[in-house]
């Protein structure tokens, strides 16, 4: 049995940090960005550091720790306090494909970390070289299946997003793709327009610029509905692929045994920073859609793109490093 002494303690910390959560936050926050700045992650990390900023009432500031495709910052997020100072921009790339793909992963997406929100929907676009004849994504599948090898695409790497969007259209739909990888999706599009690879598989908001220029044309979204910056161009499930799809959300994650109450107040300031026109407008631009969920649902996105992920790898016969 346990003493008076030790019951009374255990009260009096619990108390403590009852009346820290609900004092939260008394000093700034640190939002920290696992990739370098001036990408598109740290774009929309420093967007939404201003809007929470306002919404909490303390400075929000946004640390990068770029490596190891997102995996440093994310795993030093993992191991911080769990007082709800210090919480990571998360995506598909940190919480499912590093952890498939990189042997020395330390950290569990799913236990290590406590869910607060979402951040943003970015959707996954192909986009291809504008000399070909295909205009529809069903008359890109029968060729390429009807022509094995032929079709190339391009993407930022062995296991990124656009690699592994490929391989989902592959597997899904038995179009016979060639992969090949560049350092980045960026390096990619030359190649593309120059008419060495056919497609580039790629986030909208690192497409958008080649697709406006007119040097890329879109065929068809990775997302369950339409992108308002590009009206015209159908979501695969339109295309005729509904199950040829890997949605690209980008989240925010604290460490593990987060208290309750510090996690409602930074989804509910999440949530109100993403509902601020400033910040949808910024977002439009760069071809994404604010993301206002619970820590539930992001759990639930989380767990869903960990799952189809892990198989898709499996069936791609893709090896971890």
């Amino acid at each position: 049995m346990k003493s008076p002494k030790f019951a009374a303690t255990l009260v009096a910390m619990l108390l403590a940090t009852s009346a820290a959560a609900q004092s939260f936050p008394t000093k700034p926050v640190r939002l920290v960005v696992g990739f370098a700045p001036g990408g598109v992650s740290d774009i929309m990390g420093r967007v939404l550091a201003q809007k929470m900023t306002e919404t909490l009432g303390q400075p929000v500031i946004v640390e990068n720790r770029a490596g190891a495709g997102g995996m440093i910052g994310t795993d030093y997020v993992a191991k911080a306090a769990p007082d709800g100072y210090v919480f990571a921009l998360t995506s598909p790339t940190q919480m499912a494909i590093v952890p498939n793909l990189n042997k020395a992963t330390p950290y569990d997406p799913i236990k290590d970390f406590t869910p607060i929100g979402g951040i943003a929907m970015a959707p996954n676009i192909l986009s291809i070289n504008v000399s070909l004849p295909f205009r529809s994504l069903k008359d890109l599948v029968e060729y390429a299946k009807a022509n094995p090898g032929k079709l190339t695409f391009g993407s930022s790497g062995p296991g990124s997003v656009g690699h592994l969007s490929g391989e989902v259209l592959r597997t899904s739909t038995g179009a016979d793709l060639t992969h090949v990888p560049y350092k980045s999706a960026g390096a990619a599009y030359p190649d593309m327009i120059a008419g060495n690879i056919s497609m580039v598989f790629d986030t909208l908001p690192s497409a958008i610029q080649h697709i406006n220029s007119g040097k890329a044309r879109a065929i068809a979204l990775m997302a369950a509905r339409r992108a308002p910056i590009l009206p015209d161009v159908p979501t695969f499930a339109e295309a005729g692929y509904p199950e040829a799809t890997l949605h690209f959300w980008i989240g925010l994650h604290g460490p593990a045994r987060m208290p309750q109450p510090v996690v409602q107040t930074l989804n509910t300031a999440l949530n109100k920073a993403l509902t601020t026109s400033e910040l949808r407008e910024r977002f439009a631009t760069l071809g994404a859609e604010p993301l206002v969920i619970s820590p539930k649902e992001l759990d639930q996105m989380t767990r869903a793109s960990l799952d189809q992920i892990t198989k898709t790898i499996q069936a791609a016969g893709i090896k971890s490093q």
